[in-house]
């Protein structure tokens, strides 16, 4: 199993008060408090920003966010599926049991963040910025990281077919343990990624090196 790095976890007050989308508006300030079962549609906002807020069974449906913040957030249960969130600044999150397939993460600056049992196949983090980021136990299968920067980022047991990751140095990057049948890689950036071997004979293949 890959090492674990250590993610500092969400600061979440004891006391919460309850909370919904009724007045939501462009430059809303959300803190203390938790959204539960509820929805939030169709909806383009700039400016809003979550902090020490508990998401449970929330959806937000076809939602773009511009200039957008969470911090020390966690959501359990939702569903932010194609929602476009790029440019955000996440720091202090923890998605768990979330559904996030097709969602745009692009340009976002995402710290501290922990994604464990959530769905993001076809979701996009190209071009973000990532610092203390794990995957755990999700699927990212067709998901994209292009030009990525990150330090210190994980992906534990993991489903990362036909994920691309061009033009992303992987040096340090430790898939072993996760799962593809195929990869799309930089060629002049795969150096110093560990694989374990049938993981390095997919990427082999995929290169046109031929093993005999």
């Amino acid at each position: 199993m890959n090492s674990l790095i250590k993610i500092a976890q969400p600061r979440i007050p004891i006391q919460l008060t309850t909370a919904n989308f009724d007045e939501i508006d462009h430059e809303s300030y959300y803190t203390n408090c938790q959204f539960k079962d509820c929805t939030l549609s169709n909806t383009r906002l700039e400016s809003v920003c979550f902090q020490h807020v508990v998401f449970i069974n929330v959806t937000f449906d076809n939602c773009q966010f511009i200039r957008f913040e969470c911090l020390d957030v966690t959501f359990e249960g939702c569903n932010i599926s194609n929602n476009e969130w790029i440019g955000g600044t996440f720091h202090r999150i923890a998605f768990k049991d979330t559904k996030l397939l097709g969602t745009n993460f692009a340009e976002s600056s995402i710290v501290d963040t922990h994604f464990d049992h959530c769905i993001g196949n076809y979701s996009s983090f190209n071009y973000a910025s990532m610092k203390l980021v794990r995957f755990q136990d999700s699927s990212l299968i067709e998901s994209e990281f292009f030009e990525v920067k990150w330090k210190k980022l994980d992906f534990v047991t993991c489903q990362l077919d036909r994920m691309s990751i061009m033009r992303t140095n992987l040096n340090g990057l430790n898939l072993s343990d996760s799962e593809f049948e195929s990869l799309a890689v930089s060629i002049n950036l795969v150096k110093g990624c560990k694989l374990n071997a049938g993981q390095a004979l997919i990427i082999a293949h995929s290169l046109g090196i031929l093993i005999v």
